[in-house]
């Protein structure tokens, strides 16, 4: 998913799908050749009575009495025994999908007749709470005996606790905690840590971290950390420490160090210039070559305007982008004399912040903990805070917890979990009711937009049932629970369901039933039989007068164009609710439309590595540039760039197809690897003569594919693309990609797309970018006004 992911919503006349959590995280069954393939039948599906004896056999179950409570061990194992003829022979018995087949056979207990043998085993239950076992005896294939008994599981054993609590990267305003793996008997939902007594914070199991922010300098501060397993037990003994703040940081001498004011995704680097003894400057980052300028090239008066020359009253502000989210980095400065010498080195250290989610961490992690303890309970379903009002709750379901519930009919979905293969269950139940009930009214796949994104970001739909999606989260194959939450929830908790340890598979829901399948494309030719036959997604009938929630036609031609539908949906709601909601001078029209088709199309052939037309893939980053960025600061030549580079709303040529799909190289290490640095137009005699030739002190040189992708420089084959802009756009530009990486999680090597929408650009729209998953879309950069400065 990128990787991940769940399922979300589909459909040949309606869908409603999930995401995928890759196989090499969790053990996944294989799939089935035919559709069709009916699920292997429970050894005591088809019993109407709690017993069934042959008159020459017995078997007695003791333990678990009917509707007893037992506790798990400390292995997490539950021991079952009873009676059985000596002359008949213990078969199995199986829990759900947990069969047990190692029995040990002895004497009869006392007051019980020398006929009789007993029999005792044990095996892991699939989940906490309700549980059903069916014991299995024979005498010969004719005379057999099956019991069949409800009990309940519970856990009183609590989590070990947690080892190696430390505390690192220690700054004036915050701090991380750290920790080792605790264990349990059972297993884990995750782990809450508390600072200074004050409401717990959730981390899922594979989390053992959390980042302490908003702390005053110079104070005093504890932690303490306590693991929480499935049953909802906690360590019994807290792990603590605490530590100090520095001391708030003293401004450097101006004269002599520098100051440096970190962001997110860029920081700026400030210093007081010698104009008697300093012509020059080189920029150190990470000890790799950064930047070498003349001092008027970054030089500003006290005010902040540009300054030539510059004066020792000035002050030279040095900009260092597409920076890593809290990240720690150092900062050099040489400046040398006339003579090329060096007369000081200025050097300082910083730490960039995290980026800013959509959705807060502490909101995916607290939902993705608390459904891992959903599934360890036998639960069915869990509501996510945000959806848990507007969740139709089946009649007859039981909480288990806030949010978590047991339903009373599972009856269509229980041969399907946990999902595999590709097969189409017509079916009902309370489960499948439920994923018809909080599907969009059409069943398509969710399109997010501005939807969901909190008010401070955008626009808040009034009706977020429209956007609730499912997703089926399993714990080790075996114990299963659907998730109910938001469009953008369920991306950012599918995108730490590794850290998890937990596994999620597509589920579709059809108009035919609940499809279940490894591969879209796939399920959907089981859907529609005949190809419609398209040659690209410019033929494919879809407009931006499209209701998205009812549209049809989804899977046409089998599902090829069913994401490169999505990215066109996804582009066109966004566009239309930020156009109405900053008053931009933007409409679509049909040729607007045909020209975003043909971007997509580009787009996705490139992602497949062909010229030929072909339909974007799952798991898939947009970035969509504007002539403004992600926070309405002008961008407007560099849109203008991007667009004119990949083709001005055409097809580019041949050599540039590439550029639509780079990945992403941490730093520029790519480049750095080639002897490139940051200004190779002007270093490098080869690429002379230039666009940036030309380059003063009132223009930056603009150049694409990014210098933080793969495709920098020439490393495509092809020289980057050059264009000098205004200057005052070479900050707006570091915030949007430094942004861009940070809140779409696009780690280093990760692939993403390029997509210029040419009007969008002319109309000052602002950037934003978008994941593409199996049943639908979620904005991960959704543009947003800084807040104001205080005085």
């Amino acid at each position: 998913m990128r990787h991940r992911f769940a399922s979300r919503t589909l459909l040949p006349t309606a869908l409603a799908v999930l995401l995928m959590v890759p196989g090499s995280l969790v053990h996944t069954p294989a799939a089935h050749a035919a559709d069709d393939t009916p699920a292997p039948a429970r050894p005591c599906a088809d019993l109407t009575v709690p017993e069934e004896n042959h008159a020459s056999i017995r078997l007695r179950v003791d333990r678990p009495a009917v509707d007893e409570k037992l506790a798990v061990d400390e292995h997490g194992t539950i021991s079952v025994n009873g009676i059985l003829h000596k002359q008949a022979t213990m078969v199995d018995v199986s829990d759900e999908v947990v069969t047990a087949t190692n029995f040990t056979i002895g004497p009869p207990p006392d007051g019980v007749a020398a006929w009789a043998s007993s029999w005792s085993t044990s095996l892991r239950p699939p989940h906490l709470g309700v549980n059903e076992l069916c014991a299995r005896a024979e005498r010969d294939p004719h005379r057999s005996a099956r019991i069949r008994r409800s009990f309940t599981v519970v856990d009183l054993i609590p989590p070990s606790n947690v080892p190696g609590l430390t505390v690192g990267t220690v700054t004036a305003n915050s701090a991380k905690v750290s920790w080792n793996a605790a264990t349990d008997n059972y297993g884990l939902a995750g782990y809450e840590v508390t600072v200074d007594g004050g409401t717990p914070h959730r981390t899922v199991v594979g989390t053992r971290s959390y980042s302490i922010t908003g702390l005053a300098p110079s104070s005093r501060h504890s932690v303490s950390v306590v693991a929480v397993d499935l049953a909802g037990n906690r360590s019994v003994t807290p792990a603590t420490t605490s530590f100090t703040t520095l001391a708030a940081p003293q401004p450097p001498d101006p004269a002599t160090g520098l100051t440096i004011v970190p962001e997110e995704g860029l920081a700026y680097v400030s210093w007081r210039p010698d104009p008697a003894g300093e012509v020059r400057y080189v920029a150190y980052l990470d000890g790799k070559r950064f930047e070498e300028f003349l001092p008027d090239r970054y030089c500003v008066t006290a005010a902040g305007s540009p300054a030539s020359p510059c004066t020792a009253q000035d002050v030279i502000k040095l900009p260092v982008g597409e920076l890593d989210e809290a990240t720690p980095y150092q900062i050099q400065i040489a400046a040398l004399r006339a003579d090329g010498t060096q007369s000081r080195m200025l050097s300082g250290t910083f730490t960039t912040p995290p980026a800013s989610p959509i959705v807060p961490i502490e909101t995916t992690q607290l939902i993705a903990s608390e459904a891992s303890r959903c599934a360890g309970l036998g639960g069915d379903f869990y509501a996510s805070p945000s959806v848990r009002a507007t969740v139709p709750v089946p009649a007859g379901s039981t909480q288990l917890f806030t949010g978590c519930y047991k339903v009373a009919n599972t009856s269509c979905v229980d041969a399907f979990l946990p999902p595999s293969g590709n097969k189409v269950m017509k079916c009902v139940d309370d489960i499948t009711t439920l994923l018809y009930a909080v599907a969009p009214p059409g069943r398509g796949p969710v399109i997010s937009g501005m939807d969901g994104v909190p008010a401070s970001l955008g626009t808040l739909v009034p009706s977020p049932e429209k956007l609730a999606e499912p997703i089926t989260w399993c714990i080790n194959d075996e114990t299963c629970v659907m998730i109910i939450e938001t469009a953008v929830e369920t991306a950012e908790v599918a995108e730490i369901a590794s850290a998890a340890l937990a596994g999620t598979s597509i589920l579709v829901v059809v108009a035919a039933g609940i499809g279940i399948g490894l591969v879209m494309g796939v399920l959907l030719s089981l859907i529609f039989q005949t190809p419609i036959g398209f040659t690209s997604f410019f033929e494919f009938p879809i407009d931006p007068d499209t209701d998205f929630d009812t549209f049809d036609k989804w899977g046409e031609d089998e599902g090829e164009w069913y994401n490169s539908a999505q990215a066109y949906a996804e582009v066109v709601k966004t566009t239309k609710q930020l156009t109405e909601s900053e008053s931009l001078p933007f409409a679509w029209d049909d040729a607007k439309s045909q020209l975003l088709k043909r971007q997509i199309d580009s787009a996705c052939s490139a992602q497949h590595g062909t010229l030929a037309s072909a339909g974007c893939d799952e798991n898939t980053i947009v970035y969509v540039p504007g002539g403004t960025n992600r926070r309405y600061e002008p961008m407007l030549e560099t849109g203008r760039h991007i667009v004119t580079a990949l083709g001005d709303g055409g097809f580019p040529v041949p050599e540039r197809a590439p550029w639509f799909y780079p990945a992403r190289s941490k730093g520029g290490a790519a480049a750095d690897r080639a002897g490139y640095d940051h200004t190779w137009y002007n270093t490098v005699e080869k690429f002379k003569p230039n666009e940036c030739d030309l380059n003063n002190n009132l223009t930056t040189c603009d150049e694409f594919p990014f210098f933080s992708t793969n495709q920098a420089v020439d490393l495509s084959g092809t020289r980057a693309s050059l264009k000098l802009v205004p200057r005052e756009e070479q900050d707006p530009q570091m915030w949007d990609i430094g942004g861009f990486y940070g809140k779409c999680r696009v780690k280093d090597d990760d692939k993403f797309i390029v997509l210029p929408v040419k009007p969008w650009v002319e109309a000052k729209g602002p950037s934003f970018a978008f994941k593409i998953e199996a049943g639908g879309t979620s904005l991960c950069m959704a543009p947003k006004r800084p807040e104001p400065k205080p005085n």
